[in-house]
């Protein structure tokens, strides 16, 4: 009799690894594959016990590996599936951090054949005698046609989409919508809250889906994490219902906090032969044009949006080509003394000179990258490119001021960027003082306890440490005391002198001022574009300015005339 072969799960963005992993893996064992988190982990909830094994990889969009352990172990998944992280990178903190969370082991790359083999069947063996407890895990983690979440007492994934199905062969004419439902910064949320408090939002939300329905008629579901579904009847009362009792009452709701509310995509049903998870696959493509963004909360699909998709996806294979090609390099956009009008450093921003296209605009591009786990590589090209403008400049006899570059959340997972940088600069004889780190304040937020480790490391290592983008995320002036940081950069676009709230952004700009003077925190503002605007600064104790009404971003040679200018 045939012995049945192990199922390992590999979660990795990248094809190269994916493949590379499956040809190792392929002669001992089954392999799945998966190309980012959140489609993982939603495939794990239906698919748990069948699986020996997870490989995961520590830098991808959506959710990273940090990310899916926890949500694994938040799930109680971890104690019965081992799960051994992959990286680039074996940086002790990120390995530490891997364990703590319930990894079992970490690979390296490139990888070693022999050692990934014995590692992986090791594990599998290690952990062969509680497949048994395996298939007895709690039936939230299986859907079937009965299946109802416990939690939100809704139908789950499967049986959802089994109970559209039927209602789509026979609704007649009936014009029905599909709308896909999550929550705004839902993970944000739990950091804040806690899961408890995540658990009680999502059971919230399910009573108000069911009682939607049975006002409405319809079908409402849990597809997990913080995703809903309803398919229900194409009307204005059902529209107005879904604004008036989830968006505007839970979004005001004080146990859940402002910000935090239900966004929706509607799918009209034209095709009843398409399959279920297409439906709402278009509805989830309609939401995800408003995420992150504050004020909408309702996306309509159309079919520009698949076409956009696809853009992306094209322009995300040009931006991984023009990185092997060198097409990525810096601008300079100055710092300056509002008083004396001098420049005292610079900003280095990523700019794209496609070899077909042109010059592509940073925003064409920035948000992919963002979107992805690919931004940390452009980062390294743009720093790399930076530390070697500095070294020519020196050697040629030239004094350089200080340069901030941008340092995103990504690049905190997928490397050390104090060893990085030190490293960097170090192989080319430049002093440390001579780089600045800018981190915004959604990343500090987001994984305070990482991020404050690692901007101590930069801080022993000579670097300074700028807050970027203050004011625009969720974090209180309160906490500021306790934030290891330089310099606090503030955006223009903070206080608006053309908008009708001109007066409270004045008192609101003033009070960050003076509590920044407080605490002794110098503040930079940055898209300072007319006079008025640097007038009102200077009135308020800032000195420090970046902008158009100063400088537009430049190339590196073009800054070298400034160096030294008054």
């Amino acid at each position: 009799m045939e012995t049945k072969k192990h199922k390992v799960l590999v979660i990795d963005d990248s094809i190269t690894n994916r493949e590379i992993l499956k040809s190792i893996l392929c002669d001992e064992v089954d392999v799945v594959e998966f190309d980012n988190g959140r489609d993982a982990v939603d495939y794990l909830m239906d698919n748990f016990y069948d699986f020996d094994l997870v490989l995961l990889d520590l830098v991808m969009p959506e959710m990273n590996g940090f990310e899916v352990l926890k949500f694994m172990k938040h799930k109680h998944m971890i104690d019965y599936l081992p799960v051994i992280m992959i990286s680039a990178d074996d940086e002790e903190r990120n390995v530490e951090y891997a364990f703590d969370l319930g990894a079992i082991d970490f690979i390296s790359r490139p990888f070693s054949e022999r050692i990934v083999l014995r590692r992986v069947l090791t594990t599998i063996s290690l952990f062969e005698k509680q497949k048994e407890l395996i298939k007895q895990i709690d039936r939230q983690f299986k859907a079937d046609d009965q299946k109802v979440d416990e939690l939100t007492g809704l139908d789950y994934k499967q049986s959802f989409y089994n109970k559209v199905y039927t209602h789509l062969q026979n609704r007649g004419e009936d014009a029905l919508w599909m709308v896909a439902i999550d929550i705004d910064h839902f993970k944000l949320f739990n950091n804040f809250y806690g899961w408890e408090k995540g658990d009680q939002y999502l059971r919230v939300l399910g009573r108000y889906l069911k009682e939607f329905t049975r006002r409405h008629g319809g079908i409402a579901g849990y597809l997990g994490g913080d995703d809903f579904a309803v398919l229900c009847p194409k009307n204005r009362s059902v529209l107005d219902d879904l604004k008036r009792r989830m968006q505007t009452d839970l979004d005001r709701d004080k146990n859940f906090g402002i910000g935090f509310g239900p966004k929706f995509g509607f799918y009209e049903i034209e095709d009843p032969t398409e399959t279920v998870e297409k439906i709402y696959n278009n509805a989830v493509i309609a939401l995800s044009t408003i995420s992150g963004d504050y004020t909408r909360h309702i996306a309509w699909y159309d079919s520009s949006m698949m076409g956009q998709l696809q853009t992306e996806y094209e322009l995300l294979s040009d931006i991984r080509r023009g990185v092997e090609e060198k097409e990525f390099f810096a601008f300079l956009q100055p710092k300056v003394n509002m008083r004396t009008g001098e420049v005292i450093g610079s900003e280095a921003l990523a700019r794209w000179y496609h070899k077909e296209k042109g010059v592509v605009p940073p925003g064409a591009f920035i948000p992919i990258l963002e979107g992805t786990g690919f931004v940390s590589t452009v980062d390294k090209c743009i720093w790399k490119y930076t530390l070697d403008w500095l070294k020519d400049i020196t050697e040629r006899g030239l004094k350089p001021l200080p340069v901030s570059i941008n340092v995103s959340r990504a690049d905190f997972y997928a490397m050390s960027v104090s060893k990085f940088l030190v490293k960097a600069c170090d192989e080319r004889n430049l002093p440390h003082d001579l780089i600045q780190i800018e981190i915004t304040e959604s990343s500090y937020i987001e994984d305070y306890i990482m991020i404050e480790e690692e901007v101590e490391k930069l801080h022993e290592a000579g670097f300074k440490v700028l807050m970027d983008d203050f004011g625009s995320g969720y974090s209180s002036l309160n906490a500021l005391k306790n934030m290891n940081i330089d310099m606090l950069k503030i955006d223009m676009k903070f206080l608006d002198l053309n908008n009708d709230n001109t007066t409270k952004g004045i008192g609101i700009l003033e009070g960050v001022l003076n509590m920044a003077e407080l605490l002794k925190l110098p503040t930079i503002v940055e898209g300072v574009e007319t006079q008025e605007q640097s007038e009102f600064l200077m009135k308020n104790g800032c000195d420090i300015a970046q902008g158009y009404y100063y400088y537009h971003p430049m190339p590196c040679e073009e800054f070298e005339k400034l160096l030294g200018k008054k």
